[in-house]
This record gives structure tokens, sequence and C-alpha cells, in this order.
């Protein structure tokens, strides 16, 4: 497949690339890369499966009790608003050990999540190995990667497909590769394997980008209809396999989740994104943003290569942010796909080698800031400690350790303009040291801290133990079988058959014995005739909500 010419690099530039993503640096960083995300990304992981991961969890145990299938299921039943392709690698991932464990469900995102490392430094490593490493630390840095990657996060294969989309015809391009637009189809495919429509048409729509800001309008007309052939030919197999799995009835279930229901309703503005992302997205986003508007008019002359990447990635950011805007279902991590394209942006601050001007001041402050970062964790760190001991003391975290890794890190920032002589070097190490101290404080702090106020397994114990001693039916009352009820399910030992009641007649009308799961407000607010049937056996969380185990006397 041949969707244009070359190419946007001169040829000493394509020939100096070409040479280096050859080269053994290139390989050794990729590397690197890979195995340092992939310890990060799965180091010191929570017990147990808490808040919206649960969902994905208990979709990878029904596959594993059940076999596979097209759809993954929830209390037996398809569940219609994502492929099975995700689950299918948890399932193999669990297959040896028997169960799905938080590192065997964990692992695939972490995979998808490093590659997406690779690729962003590669991309950048055409124009220089420091922006490449600039772009990684960079993503290190930014909020809501380094939280996904260290989840269930299905919207890392989208990220994944759009960065791997990019490369592919910026190398086409750039590094005389024409052979791998070949790949874009299977890639697009995969894409939609994983996460639907939107794993295909993001993709497609920034490779279409891409070529539009080139004004190569052959090639972008090419990629769009290949895009559009392979979006009916995946959606007609998806369509085929819900009527396989569920019949008439769960086709149309799947095409509401997928696509018409994430147009209608109420949702957020449509600036949702666009001011969110400072915060979610920080400090790639902020700092993409102030090198763009720095930059604007070198990249719209197309003054050089440097300004001529800085636009693509641009115009990538632009169409992921308008794309999603529209859906009235919006959710931070549909933005993922982002992050490669802010942290190449965002890193140009890094690698930009004007001794004056306003990206320089910038360039001195952000970097004076990094060389305090750890050192100002660690008393955040120790503040944190002591405000645990004295007010929240279930909150449990491995204190010492971090601030001992943190403390080594601020030791390491004091000396670094000793030991780096260079000044792009001395940039790059600061960068290093600044995102280590990051994802110390997430491993340590960040992720206990919200395991502690989200733990579940302790309720989940003491509802089995009481089921051992007395049989009888688990009954969830006005609990949303989505969401807290998920949560409950994915911790059990031995999998149960629940049922789903909203009214105290059905309650009644049931057969007992009863074990009746119930939030503790809706427990309280209940009136004394519905209640004076219950015994209060327990009390517990689910999430960070507080429920109540009841038994149901049926004979008074």
């Amino acid at each position: 497949m041949t969707l244009g010419p070359q190419s946007q690099l001169s040829p000493e530039e394509a020939a100096q690339a070409a040479a280096f993503t050859r080269g053994r640096y290139a390989v050794r960083d990729s590397l690197l890369i890979f195995l340092v995300a992939m310890i990060a990304f799965t180091f010191a992981l929570t017990p147990e499966f808490v808040g919206f991961h649960a969902r994905f969890a208990m979709f990878a145990q029904e596959m594993l009790r059940n076999g596979p299938t097209f759809f993954p299921t929830t209390y037996h039943r398809p569940y219609p608003d994502y492929p099975a392709a995700s689950t299918f690698l948890i399932y193999l991932l669990s297959l040896p050990v028997g169960h799905v464990t938080p590192l065997t469900a964990i692992v695939p995102t972490a995979i998808a999540s490093a590659l997406i490392l690779v690729v962003t430094y590669r991309i950048g490593a055409t124009r220089s190995r420091q922006w490449g490493l600039a772009a990684v630390l960079f993503a290190l840095l930014t909020v809501g990667f380094l939280s996904a990657s260290r989840g269930i996060t299905l919207d890392q294969y989208t990220s994944l497909v759009v960065v791997v989309s990019f490369y592919l015809v910026y190398s086409a391009d750039g590094l005389g590769r024409r052979k791998r637009l070949w790949l874009l189809a299977p890639t697009w495919i995969f894409g939609f394997a994983f996460r639907g429509p939107i794993g295909l048409m993001l993709p497609g729509a920034v490779v279409c980008s891409y070529y539009l800001w080139h004004r190569r309008w052959r090639p972008l007309a090419l990629a769009a209809v290949l895009a559009g052939i392979l979006l009916g030919l995946c959606l007609a197999g998806l369509l085929a396999a819900a009527k396989v799995e569920g019949g008439e009835a769960f086709v149309r279930t799947v095409l509401d989740a997928q696509i018409t229901g994430r147009m209608q309703g109420r949702g957020e503005a449509v600036t949702y994104y666009w001011y969110r992302c400072f915060a979610s997205y920080a400090l790639a986003y902020p700092l993409a943003i102030i090198v763009v508007a720095c930059r604007a008019r070198d990249m719209l002359r197309r003054s050089s290569s440097d300004n001529d990447l800085l636009g693509s990635l641009v115009l990538w950011t632009l169409v992921v942010l308008a794309a999603m805007s529209i859906p009235a279902a919006k959710k931070m991590r549909y933005m993922l796909p982002i992050v490669p394209a802010i942290s190449l942006i965002a890193s140009y601050l890094i690698v930009e080698v004007s001794p004056q001007g306003v990206l320089s001041a910038i360039k001195r402050l952000f970097l004076g800031l990094c060389s305090w970062l750890a050192a100002g964790m660690a008393v955040a760190v120790l503040i944190i400690f002591l405000v645990a001991w004295r007010i929240q003391p279930s909150w449990k975290a491995p204190w010492l350790s971090t601030l001992a890794a943190l403390a080594l890190l601020a030791a390491l920032s004091a000396g670094s303009h000793r030991r780096w002589i260079d000044h792009r070097a001395n940039a790059l190490g600061t960068l290093v040291i600044a995102a280590a101290a990051f994802v110390v404080l997430h491993i340590g702090i960040v992720d206990p801290i919200s395991y502690s106020q989200e733990r579940t397994r302790p309720f989940v114990s003491d509802v089995e133990a009481l089921y051992e001693r007395d049989p009888g039916t688990l009954v969830f009352f006005r609990v949303h079988p989505d969401a807290e009820g998920i949560k409950f399910m994915v911790n059990l030992s031995k999998p149960l058959v629940p049922r789903f009641l909203d009214s105290v007649d059905e309650l009644r009308e049931l057969p007992g014995p009863l074990h009746v799961v119930m939030k503790e407000q809706v427990f309280r607010s209940m009136p004394a005739d519905d209640t004076k049937q219950m015994r209060l056996l327990g009390r517990g969380k689910i999430g960070h909500a507080d429920f109540v185990i009841l038994a149901m006397d049926k004979q008074a």
C-alpha cells in the first residue's frame, strides 16, 4: 500500500535518523525503557481489585470458570460494552495459576503501556535521542498515564494503536520505510478487537490528520477509505458475534452500548476534556500548551523538521480532544491516546537549544522545580504520615521505605549539577530523578492509601464466614449489580449466585434463609415495619461505602 511520496526530513536528516533507529543505542534504549516500565507498572500492586478495575477482573473470573466467549460476562450474562479480547489475554495469563490475580489481570495493560513508551521514544528519537528519552519521562510524570498503567485500562490499547499508527506513517515518510504502511490495517483491526469502534476510528482519524497537516490529499483519502471499510467489516463481525452470543436483543444492546448510547443523553460540556486535562494529564498537557503557544508561528511556517513534527503532534492532540468531546459519555481515561503526543510536545522544552526567550526561561524554572521535587515529596510524605497517625489510622502505607527512597533521590538531585557537565545531560538527569520520585510516591503512598479507602475483601470475608456457618441465599438489596455488586463478587473466594432486589415485598416472598447486603444508609432509612424481620449480623465497606449484612427471619 502506497499512501504517497516522502519525505518531510531533509535527505541528510532522514539518513541520520534511519541509521540511529537501526543502531544499538535505539535497541538498547527501547529494551531498557520496556523493562523499567514493566517494573514500575507491576511492582507492589494492591492485593485485591478495587474501583473500576473490579469489573474487568470479574470478566476474567467468569471466563476462567465458563470458557472463552465473544463478549465478557457478568453474572453469566454477556456484557455489551466491550469485546472480549482484553479479557481473553487475562484469561490466558491466569490459566497457569488457576485464578485471576492482580498481577495476571494488570500485566496485559502494563505491556501495552510499556510499548506505548517504547514507540513514543522511537518517534522522538527520529529527531534526537534526548527528545525520545525526555518524552518517555514526561509520560511517566503524567498522572493519568501512570494510574492507568497500573490498572486494567482498555483505553491503553487504543493509545497503543494510535501511537503505533502515527509512527508507521511518520517513519514511512521520514525514514523511507514505506512497506510499514501495510501494517496499518492489522493495527486498526487490533484496536477494534480491544476497544470496539473507538479503537479503530481514533487511530484512523490521527493518521488522516497527519496527511492533512502535510496537505497530501491522495494518501488522506486512501487512509479514510481504508478506515471506513475496516470499520464496516469489523462492525459486521461484532454484530454477528453479538447475535451468536445473545440473539437479536443483544445485538441492539451492543449497538446502544458502543455507538448510539454514547451519543445520547446529557453529559459533560463540550469543553470538559479541554480544561480537565490540566489536572489529569499534568505535567505534559499544560507544558505542551506553552510550547505550542511559543512555537505556533514557526510550526505554521514549517521552518524546520522539528516544527513540522510538532505540528503533526498538535493536530493529533486536537483530533482526539475534538472527537471525544462529541459523545455525551465522557471519562478522563478516554484521553489517554493524547499522552504520547503531549509528552513529545512538552519534551521539546528540554531539547530546545535557544539560549534566550520565553521557552528558555520556562525551561529553567521547570528544571528548577524538578530538582526540588524529590525533596518536596519527602516532606509531603512526612506530613501525610503525621496526619494518618493522628487522624486517619486506617491509612496504611510503607512510610519508612518510601521516605528513604525519596530522600535518596533528593540527595542525587542535589548533586546532579556536579556530576553532569553537559547542559542537556543535566536537564535529562534532573528529569529522570523527578520521574523516579513521582513513580515512587505513586507506588508507595498514593496506591496504598487509595486501597485503604476502597478495600472490600474484609467485609466479603465476614459475609463468606456467615455463609459457611448458615448457608442460604445471598441478596443484594437496592445495590447496583454493575457497581458495588461487582466489587463484592470479584473478591469472593468461591463463586456464588446472588439475587438483586429493590422492594421489601420481593424480599419477603423469597424463601429463606437469606443473607441481605445493603448500604447502611438504606437500612437506617427503612421503616421499622420493614426491618423488624431483619437481624444485624455485621458491618463493613464495599469500596468507600458503608454496608451491613443482615439475616432475614422468615418465621417472624
